[in-house]
């Protein structure tokens, strides 16, 4: 087959002599033996429904499954009805992820089960501590300082690692 007889075969008849070309060649191959572009000739073989299935090294026609079809589109309304009537629950949790800025979540190297627990002394400047506990305490009050503290140290070895 050449380059004028691949573009005016007949889709159907023209897969059958490519498949029988695929049999003993790669894709890019058999391109190249018709003197089309590699991406020009996969277009072109895709009219006619057909789709290449890379393992079998060959073109299947694709056949459309009007089940599917109208299941696809049961599944659809299905979707839009959920929708309409969870519609104020959906705003409320876009509006609370919206808000996760806020949000401190935990490493969980901070509450392993498995984590070994020491203590150490720093010196630190009392009005940074404060400032820390301070905070800790306003937005934080359900979580320990020794998490909070773990939680930054790790979150300082990320930012500038």
């Amino acid at each position: 087959m050449d380059r004028e007889q691949f573009y005016n075969t007949n889709p159907d008849v023209r897969v059958g002599i490519i498949n029988e070309m695929l049999k003993n060649n790669s894709l890019k191959e058999v391109a190249k033996q018709i003197g089309v572009p590699e991406s020009s000739f996969s277009k072109e073989m895709t009219s006619g429904d057909y789709v290449y299935i890379k393992r079998d090294n060959q073109y299947y026609k694709f056949i459309r499954d009007k089940n599917t079809i109208s299941q696809g589109h049961q599944r659809s309304q299905d979707v839009i009805c959920f929708l309409e009537q969870n519609i104020e629950v959906l705003k409320s949790i876009i509006k609370d992820h919206e808000n996760i800025k806020n949000m401190l979540i935990l490493d969980e190297q901070v509450y392993s089960q498995k984590a070994k627990y020491m203590n150490k002394s720093i010196k630190m400047n009392s009005e940074v501590y404060n400032k820390f506990v301070t905070f800790c305490k306003e937005k934080y009050p359900y979580l320990a300082l020794q998490d909070l503290v773990a939680q930054s140290l790790l979150d300082f070895i990320n930012r500038y690692e």
